[in-house]
C-alpha cells in the first residue's frame, strides 16, 4: 500500500473532452440527481438512509421518508441501523436551515473512516467499473496517514485495477455511508475524482476480493446488470451532471 507512484496530468486535453461529451449527452438525464453545491447530504446504512436537506426538493423520487427534527437524529439513526430494520428502505430525513452544520455535528459522534477514490474514463468515452466481493463497485480506499485526498484517490484506483497511467481532474463530491465492523458503527466518507485512463491493461486487486475490472458504456449502470450500493449510484449522477457546470 502506498508503494505506487502515478502519472500524473492534471485537466489534461483528454479530460477536457471528456467532460464536453458527458456533458452534452446526459446532463438531461441527470440534473435532479443531487444538489449541486453539496447542501444536502444522505448516510446510507444498507438499504436505507438519513438525510440532511435545506429544502423538500431535494427529497424528490425518495421513497418511505420519515420526517424528523434536530433532537431526534441519533435515535433514527439508531433505528435505521438496528437489526429490525434490515431489508427495509427507511429514510429518515430531517429539513433545515445548515445542513453540512447539522452533518458535522451528527459526525463528530462517531468514527469516521476517511476514504477516497475514483470515477474513470477511457479514451472511448466508457466508464471503470469494479466487482468487489461479487457486488459491481467504484475503486476506492482508506486514505493512508499523512496521504492527500487527490493522492489517495490515484493509489487507491491504482492499486485495485492495476492501471499506472491516470489523468486526474477535480473533485466530483462526497458520499457517506455507515457499517459495522467488530461491532462498532462507522461512518465511511469518501472523497470522489474524476480520472481518464490510458491504459488497458488491468490487474485486479484480488487480496481486496476484486475479480473483475472492466470499462462500460456509461448507460450501462441503470441496466439491472449493474447491482451496486445506492451511494454508488447517487456519485455516478452527480459525476454525470456536475459535467454542465465545467463544459
Amino acid at each position: 500500500m502506498g508503494l505506487l507512484m502515478p502519472e500524473v496530468q492534471v485537466n489534461g486535453s483528454f479530460t477536457d473532452s471528456l467532460t464536453a461529451l458527458i456533458s452534452r449527452r446526459y446532463f438531461a438525464n441527470f440534473a435532479a440527481v443531487v444538489d449541486m453545491e453539496q447542501q444536502n447530504y444522505r448516510i446510507y446504512f444498507n438499504e436505507g438512509s438519513l438525510i440532511l436537506a435545506d429544502s423538500m426538493s431535494a427529497l424528490k423520487g425518495i421513497p418511505n421518508v420519515y420526517f424528523i427534527d434536530d433532537a431526534e437524529l441519533h435515535k433514527s439513526f439508531t433505528i435505521l441501523t438496528s437489526q429490525a430494520s434490515a431489508g427495509k428502505n427507511m429514510n429518515f430525513a430531517v429539513i433545515c436551515s445548515d445542513p453540512s452544520e447539522l452533518l458535522q455535528d451528527f459526525m463528530s459522534h462517531y468514527s469516521v473512516i476517511q476514504a477516497a477514490g475514483g470515477i474513470v474514463f477511457n479514451k472511448d468515452h466508457e466508464m471503470l467499473f469494479i466487482k468487489r466481493n461479487g457486488v459491481w463497485d467504484l475503486p476506492k480506499g482508506k486514505i493512508e496517514r499523512h496521504e492527500d485526498q487527490r493522492a489517495a484517490a490515484l493509489r487507491e484506483v491504482m492499486e485495485e485495477t492495476g492501471i499506472n497511467h491516470l489523468n486526474i481532474s477535480e473533485k466530483v463530491g462526497t458520499t457517506y455511508h455507515s457499517y459495522f465492523e467488530d461491532d462498532a458503527l462507522l461512518v465511511k466518507e469518501t472523497h470522489w475524482y474524476f480520472m481518464a485512463a490510458s491504459s488497458t491493461h488491468f490487474t485486479p486487486q484480488q487480496e481486496e476480493g476484486i475479480t473483475e475490472v472492466v470499462f462500460h458504456p456509461i448507460e450501462w449502470y441503470q441496466t439491472d446488470e449493474f447491482k451496486s450500493y445506492a451511494s454508488v449510484h447517487d456519485i455516478i449522477g452527480k459525476a454525470l451532471t456536475s459535467q454542465q457546470t465545467t463544459a
